[in-house]
């Protein structure tokens, strides 16, 4: 007869095992299906560039390129186009002011110049003939009062005379009468005479007033006909340096046209160029450094345009104090503008990686710089070597700053040897 066996129960501690080799296989699982989820990028650590984070002061500094302008040019334009006829000083030269530089021929322009020359004299001589029948008829109404003042004075003497004569019969009332009516008509003369004196005195004021008025401004026109045939003459305005003069014998110039420019060297100014990232702090008045043939010299902000062209905005500097006395228009200087003063900060050092990311994340490495794991970072100023880390990073942590441009899209890099 068969006899039943019993199957033997396993130990506790056979299935403690167990447990802690199946815990141990779902880790591992877990971590590779992980690792296969993040997006990694497998790199050689002599490929990229890696810095540290640091304490230190930071200078709030930017590079600029600037070159050295005349502190004031004056451009010549065309008054009147017209036909180069003769160029009368050299482009480059120094020149003085009122020096011809450039005679220009208009045969249309002398035409134009000579028939307003003769209808402003015309016009002129008309105002002139007005001017002297207004004074005629002055003169000849103060003859007419003279006139009539005498006549007055004579009738008034023989009426006197007649008076003394009729009080003795010696003539007849008739005859007094005769000569009573007579001053009593030349007196009538005389005050109709003073009223018309008053009255063309008036109309001869006005006019005349009028008539200066309109021959100043003939004159006037006429001058300003004159000085534009005298301008086909081109004279300097300022003493400087004729620094272009860009025209040739027979060349036709139009009116408004650019023929030069003159550039008053007793003074220099620097024009830069700044990134438009520093547009809202940039002002009149910061200071600058540049070294040039050995020697620091020192500039200040004078002007800001704020128009941004190109992603850079320009802004004028004067030197401060001794001026270089070797420099040249046109001259390149490299000069470090200060936009504040220097604190204590996290500093990074920059890299490609600013132009990736806008200073907005990094990859940061791991303890043993392993694997480099992307991260979100808060920046604020920069300089030329630095940029400021407000939030994201500590002091000693080390960070990739080469160009992010093969990676940008990882979220974690793979350094190996």
């Amino acid at each position: 007869m068969d006899k039943v066996i019993e199957k033997k129960k396993r130990p506790l501690w056979q299935w403690g095992l167990i447990g802690v080799g199946a815990v141990g296989v779902l880790w591992s699982v877990q971590g590779m299906l992980a690792d296969a989820s993040i997006r990694t990028y497998r790199v050689n650590a002599e490929q990229l560039t890696v810095s540290e984070v640091t304490l230190g002061a930071f200078e709030d500094v930017t590079p600029i390129r600037g070159t050295i302008q005349p502190f004031t040019s004056v451009f010549l334009d065309a008054v009147n186009g017209g036909v180069v006829e003769e160029v009368l000083a050299e482009q480059g030269s120094f020149v003085e002011a009122g020096q011809p530089l450039l005679q220009l021929s208009n045969g249309d322009l002398q035409l134009q110049v000579a028939s307003n020359d003769t209808q402003t004299t015309e016009q002129l001589n008309n105002l002139a003939n007005i001017s002297n029948s207004l004074e005629t008829t002055r003169l000849m109404t103060e003859r007419a009062l003279i006139d009539s003042e005498f006549q007055i004075k004579v009738l008034e003497r023989q009426k006197q005379r007649l008076e003394q004569l009729l009080s003795n019969n010696l003539v007849s009332k008739e005859e007094y009468e005769a000569i009573a009516d007579a001053l009593t008509y030349q007196k009538r003369i005389h005050a109709n005479t003073l009223d018309r004196q008053e009255l063309e005195e008036r109309i001869r004021k006005e006019r005349t007033q009028q008539i200066a008025g309109q021959m100043s401004k003939l004159q006037d026109n006429l001058a300003l006909s004159l000085s534009s045939f005298e301008g086909l003459l081109v004279r300097a305005p300022v003493a400087g340096q004729l620094t272009s003069l860009p025209v040739e014998i027979g060349e036709n110039k139009t009116r408004g046209q650019r023929l030069g420019q003159i550039d008053v060297i007793d003074q220099y100014k620097i024009v830069a160029q700044v990134d438009e990232y520093y547009v809202t702090r940039v002002a009149p008045g910061q200071s600058a450094r540049f070294t040039l043939s050995g020697r620091q010299y020192a500039a200040s902000v004078l002007k800001v345009y704020p128009e941004i062209t190109g992603g850079t905005f320009t802004v004028d500097l004067v030197f401060e104090g001794m001026a270089p006395d070797n420099v040249r228009r046109g001259q390149t200087l490299q000069l470090d503008l200060t936009l504040g003063n220097p604190v204590e900060s996290l500093l990074l050092p920059l890299g490609g990686f600013i132009q990736d990311t806008g200073g907005n994340w990094v990859f940061a490495l791991d303890a043993e710089g392993n694997y480099a794991t992307r991260r979100d970072i808060v920046t604020g100023r920069r300089n030329n070597r630095f940029v400021e880390v407000r939030e994201g990073l500590q002091a000693g942590d080390r960070v990739i700053t080469s160009a992010y441009s093969q990676m940008a899209d990882m979220q974690r890099i793979q350094l190996s040897q």
